[in-house]
């Protein structure tokens, strides 16, 4: 009699084959994102284990201290989707500063105010279209076009508020930095919410559904494809100059509304208060999985970057860090979780050279 033949495991319904396929290709296409998040959630984590107490107070900070950067990143992001870069997003936030306080008054704070943040997106927008002109019709380059605006822009913002100062209504930076739900709990379907939540943390979610609408546009598809090929784009239709025109004009929007924030949190106007977020733009563009040779990138993965950012420096108080040491811990952080993202790029261009 022949000995009995072991029995092979049966392999994994087809179905099944499928969601494995498709989670590893969610992994493999997101891998810089992903690294991300889980770098922010690692740090919330040490944040939340090391603070003394995390009461809504601490919570709205937190909340608030990555705000002006996430505006400012997600326009950085339109820019570099496009396969440029702006060097003027941090002054165009001053300059937006500047102004809202120097509108802004004392005898009619609401209706000043308003007038203020409209005139501000204005500027915001005509500042990010002058960029676009120069960049796509000119033929310059962009690094070179929003270095010199950016000295405008910082030039207006000095003659406008030449010393630290100005007015800000209360009732702005309360609307835009405090706790919603703080003396009135929240009822909605038999539901009720009686914890305070930062004001901030709505205003990013708007931000993200602008994102979400915004990515199935067809202005979005063309800004991917312009940074993906600009001949491949042009080939297709795509008015390349049109596309990166509208890429930089909603750039200067999005600092404007980062100006705006800025204005709220540190209530005060300060021509040099916008100059860190230029090079920390960048910074939270790229560590949320953002390609800086254009055509991929999310303002997810921004906001991600952005909270980074804005956390490390409370971390590295917590474990006593001297300051002269913090810049060179926050900039090993960040280049290792750049480098950790970028793993996946490696692999697959090896990949293909191994074809």
């Amino acid at each position: 009699m022949s000995s009995p033949v072991a029995e092979s495991a049966p392999p994994p319904p087809a179905d099944a084959k499928d969601r494995i396929v498709r989670r590893r290709s969610f992994i493999v296409r997101n891998a810089r994102l992903l690294v991300a998040w889980a770098v922010l959630i690692a740090l919330l984590t040490i944040y939340v284990r090391e603070a003394p107490q995390f009461r809504p107070r601490e919570q709205r900070s937190i909340a608030n201290s990555g705000v002006t950067l996430s505006l400012a990143g997600l326009g950085q992001t339109m820019v570099v989707l496009t396969g440029g870069i702006d060097l003027s997003v941090g002054p165009m936030v001053s300059l937006t500063n500047s102004v809202a306080t120097r509108l802004a008054n004392k005898e009619s704070p609401r209706s000043s105010m308003a007038v203020a943040a409209l005139v501000v997106l204005l500027i915001g927008a005509g500042g990010g279209l002058v960029n676009g002109v120069l960049v796509a019709y000119g033929r310059l380059q962009p690094i070179i076009v929003t270095l010199a605006t950016a000295s405008v822009w910082s030039g207006i913002a000095l003659y406008v508020r030449p010393d630290p100062g100005g007015y800000v209504p209360p009732g702005y930076s309360d609307l835009l930095t405090g706790l919603v739900f703080d003396d009135k709990p929240l009822t909605v379907l038999g539901l009720t919410w009686d914890r305070p939540l930062p004001s901030s943390v709505f205003l990013l979610a708007a931000a993200v559904a602008v994102w979400l609408i915004f990515r199935r546009t067809r202005l979005a598809t063309r800004i991917f494809a312009v940074g993906s090929s600009e001949g491949a784009a042009y080939m297709s239709g795509v008015n390349v100059a049109r596309t990166k025109v509208w890429a930089y004009t909603l750039a200067g929007l999005a600092a404007s509304a980062a100006g705006l924030f800025a204005t709220a949190q540190t209530a005060t106007g300060n021509a040099q208060a916008g100059n860190v977020f230029t090079l920390n733009s960048i910074a939270a563009v790229v560590l949320g999985g953002a390609s800086l040779a254009g055509g991929a990138g999310s303002f997810l993965g921004t906001l991600a970057g952005a909270y980074v950012i804005a956390l490390i420096p409370s971390v590295l108080f917590f474990y006593e860090v001297s300051p002269f040491y913090q810049r060179f811990y926050q900039g090993s952080i960040l280049l290792v979780a750049v480098s950790l993202g970028a793993l996946g790029v490696f692999r697959v261009r090896n990949r293909l050279e191994r074809m």
